[in-house]
């Protein structure tokens, strides 16, 4: 098989996390659906970046497929009524996506709503959603490719 065209197909799992900050109630968060770089051409290297809106986009000179769509990563966020939290996502070089050739790597994670900016609705939750870079090697070899990370809330 010649590998500069074969198909390769990349994503996250992310593991949940519960953070509390000694309020009445605890804050939660919950994956509902995992980052996916979905299908590519890796040709000579590159890049395929996805944002916390779901746009994907490839650098180098990797070949986005629409056979294998990618979209951000999701979760649901809950807690006290209108409280305001904080995200922190995995730092770069910290995340390995592997398969049947080299790992990897997944940098510049975005999230929506970023850092300081969420805020549970009167019911008592929001949509979070997490996009992030894949960097893709030259000739990478064609397959599945799975990894995970955390993202941890807290109360501001």
């Amino acid at each position: 098989m010649n590998h500069k065209w074969a198909v390769i197909t990349a994503g996250a799992l992310l593991a949940t996390l519960v953070a509390s900050h000694g309020l009445a109630q605890d804050i939660v968060i919950q994956n509902t659906r995992g980052l996916s770089f979905g299908n590519f051409v890796a040709g000579n290297g590159g890049s395929v970046a996805v944002s916390p809106n779901g746009l994907r986009t490839a650098g180098g000179e990797v070949l986005l497929l629409r056979s294998g769509e990618g979209f951000a990563a999701e979760f649901t966020v809950t807690g006290d009524t209108e409280a305001t939290y904080t995200t922190q996502l995995p730092g770069n070089d910290f995340v390995t996506l592997t398969g049947p050739g080299s790992d990897m790597v997944i940098n510049d994670f975005t999230g929506a709503p970023s850092g300081a900016g969420g805020q549970l609705s009167a019911g008592g939750s929001q949509a979070l959603t997490v996009g992030g870079t894949l960097n893709v090697g030259i000739a990478q070899t064609p397959g599945d490719y799975t990894g995970s990370f955390s993202v941890i809330v807290n109360y501001n």
